[in-house]
């Protein structure tokens, strides 16, 4: 048996299939006494190029031991699954178990967006503090001008 690793793209719009692919290829694997060494669901990724006029995609890798027979298999649910929009699958010299780098890069960036988000959350904070503070100044100053206005007349109408 050789050793392959398979990656495809799912359809942003039928991203929640890309889980129930990856079960279902991995049984078919397993069913043919075949051998998974790496399943990973890496989630919606921007796509480098637009793809069936699509900027995402949802990512699935496998790193597999199996015989030809199996590959032909998948290969051939691949050209029948519509929301599959593109696959590829290599053969590899050794059996790859460790998380991939892709997968890696993934949580990076969200780690990296929810860091961002929070950041914008607490400017936005921040800045909406600071037009409350510059408002109450500004009708602080009012009622002052207008107490002093009028202890002014007062005082005119005293002398």
């Amino acid at each position: 048996m050789r050793n392959y690793e398979i990656v495809f793209l799912v359809h942003p719009d039928q991203s929640d299939q890309t889980s129930s692919i990856i079960s279902k290829l991995d049984k078919l694997i397993k069913d043919s006494g075949g051998n998974v060494h790496r399943s990973e669901n890496i989630g919606n990724r921007k796509l480098a190029y637009p793809i069936q006029d699509q900027f995402k995609a949802s990512y699935g890798l496998l790193n597999v031991e199996c015989n030809q027979e199996a590959i032909d298999e998948i290969k051939n649910s691949f050209k029948f699954n519509d929301s599959i929009i593109r696959n590829i699958v290599l053969s590899t010299k050794k059996a790859h178990s460790e998380p991939s780098a892709l997968l890696a890069q993934t949580k990076e960036d969200n780690e990296k967006d929810s860091y961002q988000e929070a950041r914008e959350a607490a400017n936005k904070a921040v800045d909406q503090e600071a037009r409350e503070a510059s408002t109450k100044i500004e009708k602080t100053k009012e009622t002052s001008t207008k107490l002093d206005e009028s202890s002014t007349e007062e005082s005119k109408e005293e002398a």
